[in-house]
């Protein structure tokens, strides 16, 4: 290779590993097995099916893979994950946040993200240039069913409900007689919180 590129490359390749090191932050993570894993971690993304993992500041980094992960705590970024299924399929691994917990079930939610390309932007005379990009995430609530986890719908969620809060019938009577809708979501849980036995006794 030439020379006068190479110098420039390298350059390139040192900004770039730099810029990927600030990404990591000291954490932990579990095995399947109950094995605890302290370094520096770096999750390139809540939707990653990986994690990247570095003994130390200058070990080379490794990919560690979703199926061999248990949970996932980094103190730094206040975030504690944990990995779990969906719909009972060992191919639909997630990292998972904690919700809430009722006496009979979990809640999770599952963050998703959605990359939306920026636009093309002409201008007169002038190169074409396209606007940055957006990331938008949305959390989207998961019940523990089992050892697997389902998403709550719109056409599932007084079913779900009425069973997770069976400790507070005053409660399971108002969400029977669709006294919230589906949007209300965070309010159904506001009033449990506030009158379940299961929360007073905490």
């Amino acid at each position: 290779m030439n020379k006068v590129l190479l110098a420039p490359l390298l350059v390139l390749l040192s900004i770039a590993a730099q810029a990927q090191d600030k990404f990591f932050h000291p954490g932990t993570y579990y095995t399947p097995s109950g094995e605890k894993v302290t370094g520096l971690l770096y999750i390139p993304s809540t939707t990653a099916v990986h994690l990247f993992f570095k003994s130390d500041e200058s070990a080379h980094f490794k990919k560690i893979a979703i199926a061999d992960i248990k949970a996932v705590v980094i103190p730094f970024k206040n975030d504690s994950l944990v990995v779990v299924t969906e719909d009972n399929k060992d191919d639909k691994k997630y990292f998972a946040t904690f919700w809430f917990a009722t006496p009979v079930t979990t809640f999770y939610y599952k963050i998703h993200e959605r990359f939306s390309p920026g636009n093309h932007d002409v201008a007169l005379g002038g190169p074409v240039a396209r606007s940055p990009g957006t990331v938008n995430s949305n959390l989207v609530p998961m019940y523990q069913d089992g050892n697997t986890t389902r998403e709550v719908t719109k056409a599932n969620y007084i079913d779900v409900l009425s069973k997770a809060f069976a400790d507070d019938a005053a409660l399971v009577q108002k969400i029977q007689n669709k006294g919230f809708k589906f949007k209300e979501l965070d309010e159904i849980i506001d009033e449990y919180k506030q009158e379940s036995t299961h929360y007073k006794a905490q």
